[in-house]
This record gives structure tokens, C-alpha cells and sequence, in this order.
């Protein structure tokens, strides 16, 4: 991981730039149909040249390049300047972006989501457009969500905390789910950490640059879940639940597991659990919040979630 983040933030912040971003509060790329372009009006910095696009430019894939759900993947800027797909950071061209391509389709109303696949649009990063940690891979940008107008865009991990060492990240699909019981999270050799309460939790999340969710914000993530219902069982691995895949596309977003937070306070944050877990049934949801339970529980019906906020470099 440390390699990987070292050579993102390295092309990200150095290697290419943008100079002009046609719209001012989104990604280079637009998505069409499941097709992703470059817009039209886009010019970048890429070592020094500028590379210009007047009109809207397909992205491709990229050779043997295979989308699959849960993965991540990058744009670069291949031979004869087109942009291409590639896997995550398979060569040393010109990083301009990536997506993350979920195993199913975010919610358009408040009954969750659908089982087919494709790219997240709410996924789609740039180099100057993206979530300010250091590992882009698996997060969603949560912005212009109704009744939350007033929560500052950010990104929040697609997926629920996961068990493996920190090298794999805080965000992966089909692995499994970290609890505060049987499936507590890893250290870096592999052992079992003592317990996932609050610090633990917090701790993790902030290895990896990220911060835990406020009450505000995880209702503004989790929007567009099917309200008042639960999974039914537990979930042991992170990955699609359609009824409760959020607007922003967040998997498991409500109903699986109670996930760490705080209740939003500037001075002094108390930890809160929200969303429900798989047996809490009408009470499960993006609404569902409880600041009752000491820091130091640790449970198996608790796990965690990782946000980050939005940086716009050239903003």
C-alpha cells in the first residue's frame, strides 16, 4: 500500500494538472450510458504540455482490460494522447483519474438500488477533483443530498470496514466484514487487534488519512436506502445489499451493521453508532442514531466506515 500511495499522490499532484475544468464543481470526465468521456473544453498540464480537448473525448479500455464489479480502475493518458482504462496503476502513463465500478447501480429514490453493474458516477475522480486521502479506490462523493444542504461535500468509502491488515485499505469488496467480535480487525502481521470500539475505529480509519462519519454526514451518505428495514442476517463479507445501497452508491449502507461515528460536535465529539444493524428491522436506516453506548463497546453487531473530505486543487 505504501508504494501504491506514494505513486498516486506523486502523479496526482505533480505529474499532471488541470487547467481548465469545464464544469467547476465536477470531474473532467462525464459518464453517458455506462460510457465515460473527457468534456469538451478540458485542458491539462501533463509534464509541462498542454493537451487540450475541444470536444467531448471517449475514454477506452485499454488492452485485456476486463471491468469487474468491486474494482477499481484508472484513466491515463495513452499513446497518441487518448485517455485509457487500465488496472490500478498498471503503467507510468500520465494518471488523469479513475472510477470505481460497482457490482450495483446507486439508488434514484429511496428503496434502495439495483444489481446491475457499472461505473459509480459518484465515484469518478481527477487529479485535481478527488477525496484529499492518499487512496482514492472505493470511496463515493457525497454532495447535493435533499434535507442535507447543509454538509460540505466529501467522500466516504463505498464498502464497510474490512478485516484485513492495513496494507489492503478500509475499503474493498468480497472481503470480510470487520466487527468488534470474532472478526476484529487485523493488525499489520496478520493477528487479530484486542477489540473495535471507538478509538480503535478512529484510529484505523485515520492510519489511512480518513476520519469517522458525524451524524450529519451519515445521513447524507446512507440517503436513499429502503428505510425501516434491516438485511435479515448477518453479512460476513462487504459487498452489495440493493436495498440498502444509497443514492451515492454506499453498499451496506443501513441495516447490516451499526457503524462507529460521532454525534458532529466541533469541540467535543461523542461517539455515536448509526445506521442499524441486520436484526433491527423498522429501525434501520439513514436516520438511525444512538450516542448511548460507551466508546468502548465492541460488539459484533459493530463495525466501522471511513470518510474523507473533497479536495478540488484547482478550485
Amino acid at each position: 500500500m505504501t508504494d501504491v500511495i506514494a505513486k498516486t499522490v506523486a502523479a496526482a499532484v505533480s505529474g499532471v494538472s488541470v487547467l481548465n475544468r469545464p464544469a467547476k464543481t465536477l470531474p473532467i470526465f462525464a459518464l453517458a450510458a455506462g460510457a465515460l468521456s473527457i468534456s469538451a473544453g478540458t485542458k491539462l498540464n501533463v509534464a509541462g504540455e498542454l493537451v487540450d480537448f475541444p470536444a467531448d473525448c471517449e475514454v477506452v479500455l485499454g488492452d485485456k482490460v476486463q471491468l469487474l464489479a468491486g474494482s477499481d480502475y484508472v484513466v491515463v493518458l495513452g499513446q497518441g494522447n487518448i485517455p485509457t482504462v487500465t488496472g490500478w496503476l498498471a503503467n507510468d502513463d500520465p494518471l488523469l483519474g479513475g472510477f470505481h465500478y460497482a457490482p450495483g447501480g446507486n439508488a434514484p429514490a429511496r428503496q434502495g438500488g439495483d444489481t446491475t453493474a457499472g461505473i459509480n458516477p459518484f465515484s469518478i475522480w481527477d487529479v485535481g477533483y478527488r477525496p484529499a486521502c492518499d487512496d482514492p479506490r472505493g470511496m463515493t462523493r457525497v454532495a447535493e443530498i435533499p434535507g442535507s444542504e447543509h454538509v460540505a461535500p466529501f467522500w466516504v468509502d463505498i464498502y464497510l470496514l474490512n478485516a484485513a491488515p492495513p496494507a489492503q485499505g478500509t475499503s474493498m469488496f468480497g472481503v470480510e466484514i470487520a466487527d468488534g467480535d470474532r472478526h476484529r480487525p487485523k493488525d499489520s502481521s496478520g493477528n487479530r487487534l484486542p477489540k473495535l470500539d471507538y478509538a480503535t475505529a478512529k484510529s484505523i480509519v485515520a492510519s489511512h488519512g480518513k476520519q469517522l462519519l458525524s451524524f450529519a454526514e451519515f445521513a447524507a451518505a446512507a440517503y436513499g436506502v429502503t428505510e425501516r428495514q434491516a438485511a435479515g442476517a448477518k453479512p460476513e463479507l462487504t459487498g452489495l445489499d440493493a436495498a440498502r445501497t444509497s443514492r451515492c452508491g454506499v453498499m451496506q449502507a443501513a441495516g447490516n451493521l451499526y457503524v462507529w461515528g460521532h454525534d458532529g460536535d466541533p469541540d467535543e465529539p461523542r461517539a455515536s453508532v448509526f445506521g442499524g444493524d441486520w436484526d433491527t428491522g423498522e429501525f434501520a436506516g439513514s436516520r438511525c442514531a444512538d450516542g448511548a453506548y460507551w466508546p468502548d463497546y465492541s460488539r459484533g453487531w459493530l463495525g466501522a466506515r471511513g470518510r474523507s473530505d473533497h479536495l478540488q486543487l484547482d478550485a
